[in-house]
């Protein structure tokens, strides 16, 4: 018989409650979160076991030390989980989650542990320094344009001598430390790019990955950490959807209500994006291949957006196989992809 555990984790605190078959409440527990406590409650419930706990902060650290000690884990969406009634408590939701396991209406969230789980946790790093950077640039830059000073684009930034031209003495130590702050995440910055370069030249599918015309080493492990495991797309097609890359009809009694995108993830949908931008400025395949597509009428925003679909169909495949990319083959390819994706760039764009 399965017995259904349903988890609460919180930093301090977990919250048990166990089901049966039948739906019957036959454990509830609250411990102190640590692995020792953990691992004890789970280990003292018998027969098959099932567990489910929402996707958080702590989801991969529990993964990691239940994923060998029940039958089957589930670390669950917790946008998709059905809303229950009541006010919200650790042992009510803890009863809702092993409910819903019971009766297989949670939508997994993909988990994998070793070197990518661990190349995941240093790309969300990156991008939490990317994001910070720009914040700080904008809030520097902005200290010009309040009082209408011309800036220079980028450039701005390493011009320590600028900040003299802000006239407001209170500004000008705003500016200052802004101005070493972005210098510090610069710096910063340079040594995560040290270590992406290390991961290129010691994994095959990182470097598969890098071979990629406007891939490259930081987009290259931004890629595998996110997508971790290929064989989790069936095709293309679903990978395109979950890059947010394809657009899907709406329709409810025969009525279309427009063309809208599936929940998938925005940091892919940037890589590839921006990959298409920098490919454009070449005169490779890939600008070969979109300027066949506007000779066939296809406007600039389509067959961008068929440039990022043709990239990320290639490291789909590059992840599958560990193999590099050979523009040679994408040539004699170049007038049956040129027509195939013309058909999707209709319906998808």
């Amino acid at each position: 018989m399965t017995n259904y555990i349903g988890l609460n984790a919180h930093s301090k605190t977990c919250t048990f409650v166990v089901l049966d078959a039948l739906g019957r409440q036959i454990a509830f527990q609250e411990i102190k979160t640590g692995e020792p406590e953990i691992l004890k409650f789970v280990e003292s419930v018998g027969g098959k076991k099932e567990l489910v706990f929402e996707e958080g902060n702590l989801s991969k650290w529990l993964y990691a030390i239940l994923r060998d000690k029940v039958d089957r884990l589930v670390v669950c969406d917790p946008v998709f989980v059905n809303r229950r009634l009541g006010p919200k408590d650790d042992y009510p939701d803890a009863l809702h989650l092993a409910q819903q396991l019971r009766g297989n209406f949670l939508i997994p969230v993909f988990h994998q542990d070793g070197f990518f789980s661990e190349l995941r946790a240093v790309v969300s790093a990156y991008l939490d320094l990317v994001r910070d950077t720009v914040r700080f640039q904008n809030r520097y830059k902005a200290l010009f344009r309040a009082q209408a000073t011309e800036t220079d684009g980028k450039r701005i930034y390493s011009d320590r001598e600028r900040i003299k031209e802000i006239k407001s003495d209170s500004n000008r130590f705003i500016a200052e430390t802004l101005f070493d702050q972005i210098e510090f995440f610069r710096e910063q910055k340079k040594e995560f790019l040290r270590r992406f370069m290390e991961y290129e030249k010691t994994n095959p599918q990182i470097a598969a990955l890098a071979s990629i015309p406007g891939i490259g080493e930081v987009r290259a492990c931004v890629i595998a950490a996110v997508v971790l495991s290929p064989e989790r797309f069936p095709n293309k097609y679903k990978f395109w959807a979950y890059c947010t890359l394809v657009k899907y009809d709406c329709r409810s009694g025969g009525v279309s209500y427009g063309k809208k995108n599936t929940r998938g993830n925005r940091v892919l949908k940037n890589v590839f994006m921006g990959a298409a931008k920098s490919v454009l400025a070449g005169d490779g395949f890939f600008r070969k291949y979109y300027d066949a597509l506007r000779e066939k009428g296809v406007d600039h925003a389509a067959a961008k957006k068929n440039v990022a679909r043709k990239i990320a169909a290639i490291a789909l495949a590059s992840m599958r196989k560990g193999t590099r990319y050979k523009e040679n083959y994408e040539n004699q390819r170049k007038s049956q992809t040129v027509n195939s994706s013309l058909k999707h760039s209709v319906v998808e764009c």
